[in-house]
């Protein structure tokens, strides 16, 4: 273990606590530009803005449960109802002032390129999960996107407290082809990514709902499932478009979909491709690149 890293998971919440929550310097652009227009913008622009980046969106959330009144009964689930009730206004009030993470990380290069990608790779997964969603049909698509976006947040917290924590999981998997995303955090941090998200979302009070959707241990029930595939279907992805997991990956589609594996490939083919076209807000090469030609 690294000197200085916290030595229980206990520990570890306190730390990640104590960080100042950042955004993309691409995210704080389009705020700037929207701001500017504020006259002219509706919450769904807000919205669509957000969506693409996990640690604005924890910020949010988190603001708004800190906000909340004992007289409210019901968690808010999505950027939508959060920023219904913080209002354009407020939300440029209270966030447009928010650092950026390529400050904060402006001395560690190897850092910042390594939260782009798991920023990149959460957005990919939240477009799987809403493309998943819209097809099962779910009662609520958002609230599965949303958990999505949010599931690796302790994988993008680490690298932003200790990336030499970060870089190591990586190294080892790298080195270790077999090896399985959650063995190799258990090795250097002796507890899962998993185990820790779930932590913190309690820690931090997160809605309950976006909790237990981020939960694998309740992958029997279809929507938590969905998001599992979703965040699992991106990593394997982000690591190479032949990794050996993802005709499993295919496979779970299939199953929840009810459908044969071609359209399984296809409808992630057709998400990649999608979510290429925003290559920009992360400066990291998108996933569409590596498609095999036909």
């Amino acid at each position: 273990m690294t000197t200085n890293a916290p030595s229980s998971l206990n520990d570890w919440l306190i730390k990640l606590s104590s960080i100042e929550i950042p955004a993309m310097q691409y995210t704080l652009y389009q705020m700037a530009h929207l701001q500017s227009k504020s006259d002219d913008i509706s919450i769904r622009d807000l919205s669509l803005l957000i969506r693409h980046d996990p640690l604005l969106t924890l910020k949010l959330i988190r603001y708004q449960q800190s906000q909340r009144r004992a007289v409210q009964m019901k968690d808010v689930n999505t950027i939508e109802h959060v920023l219904l009730m913080v209002g354009v206004g407020g939300f440029f009030h209270k966030f447009g002032s928010t650092e950026s993470v390529e400050t904060q990380l402006q001395q560690k290069p190897e850092a910042l390129s390594g939260i782009r990608k798991i920023i990149s790779r959460s957005y990919l997964a939240a477009r799987i999960a809403e493309s998943l969603s819209s097809q099962r049909h779910d009662i609520d698509p958002i609230e599965v996107t949303t958990a999505s976006l949010l599931h690796d947040l302790a994988e993008i917290l680490l690298w932003l407290s200790m990336p030499e924590l970060a870089q190591k999981i990586t190294y080892l998997l790298l080195n270790n082809p077999s090896c399985r995303s959650y063995e190799a955090q258990k090795q250097i941090l002796g507890f899962t990514g998993n185990e820790l998200q779930t932590k913190l979302a309690l820690h931090w009070h997160l809605p309950s709902l976006l909790t237990h959707l981020m939960d694998e241990k309740y992958t029997n029930e279809p929507r938590v499932r969905t998001v599992t595939i979703a965040t699992s279907t991106a990593r394997h992805l982000t690591n190479h478009w032949q990794n050996p997991a993802l005709p499993d990956d295919y496979q779970n589609i299939a199953d929840l979909l009810s459908c044969d594996l071609d359209h399984a490939y296809s409808l992630i083919r057709n998400v990649c491709i999608k979510a290429a076209h925003e290559w920009e807000w992360f400066s990291v090469l998108p996933v569409a690149t590596q498609i095999p030609q036909q």
